[in-house]
């Protein structure tokens, strides 16, 4: 599967309008002023996306180098220390450049930070390592598509709620358990610091608002808004099911066939970006 430039970047452009058309009309979302040209304009937020400096080492992807086909991201610093940790910024294109989508919850901090500093969607909890957990531990960093075939509404697991997984299996074939998802309201005073298993926790509110751009009136798969071809991080065929999937890079990386093709799929045009920024 491969995508064709021109044909898939008018595709996608219209499908995000429609997506955000959706949530205006919604009224659980609006958008904060929009970006220009390079995916900046005079969004602090965006200005601060665009120049994060990653800790020696790891992926990162600013939102003007990600790929056209993407109407929407996700990105979280899950550094544990910093101004600007345990923070999530909810961005969708606008135009040639982005927005920050700023949440109607009460709870959301603004755009505009008391120092001058840059707005943000949210405050969440990243992961942590516990002692005798083998599966907990610091959330994966790196360019992640959601799992299309993972959806787990309401309170689908424990603890979890309204949980979208990131696209990715361990060398060992198994599935990644790491999530972002609303939390219980007792751990609402955690937000904000490293808390959790691996997961990124958020208010359940702030869940809601996100299910709701993939996920509208319940709707998943190709009925989504957001949903059309995207480049897919494993070099392994797509398969069905929970079949494992291999080859997979975590830095945004296009990859290619032998013929010099990009490698597609069809999933959710929204993507996540996992970085750590203690400056």
């Amino acid at each position: 599967m491969t995508l064709d430039r021109p044909n898939s970047r008018r595709n996608f452009l219209r499908g995000a309008t429609a997506a955000l058309a959706l949530a205006h009309v919604a009224g659980r979302l609006h958008a904060s002023a929009s970006a220009t040209g390079t995916g900046t304009g005079t969004d602090p937020a965006l200005r601060y996306l665009e120049a994060v400096t990653p800790a020696t080492g790891t992926p990162y992807l600013a939102p003007s180098a990600l790929h056209p086909a993407y109407s929407h991201a996700v990105y979280v610093n899950a550094a544990t220390s910093g101004p600007h940790a345990q923070k999530m910024w909810v961005i969708a294109r606008a135009g040639d450049g982005w927005s920050l989508l700023a949440s109607d919850d009460s709870h959301w901090s603004g755009r505009e930070m008391p120092d001058g500093g840059p707005g943000y969607s949210w405050p969440v909890s990243t992961g942590r390592k516990y002692p005798g957990d083998s599966r907990s531990g610091p959330t994966p960093l790196g360019i992640f598509n959601v799992d299309d075939r993972r959806h787990r509404p309401g309170w689908g697991s424990p603890g979890m709620y309204n949980a979208l997984y990131i696209d990715l299996h361990y060398s060992s074939g198994r599935a990644s358990g790491v999530a972002i998802h609303g939390t219980t309201s007792g751990q609402y005073r955690k937000l904000g610091r490293v808390d959790s298993h691996g997961c990124v926790r958020m208010r359940q509110s702030n869940a809601d608002l996100i299910w709701n751009l993939i996920h509208p009136d319940g709707v998943r798969g190709a009925a989504s808004p957001l949903w059309g071809e995207i480049p897919r991080y494993f070099t392994s065929a797509v398969g069905t099911g929970m079949t494992p999937r291999r080859g997979y890079v975590r830095d945004g990386s296009l990859l290619r066939d032998a013929s010099g093709a990009l490698l597609t799929r069809e999933g959710y045009r929204m993507v996540f970006v996992f970085f750590w920024d203690a400056a």
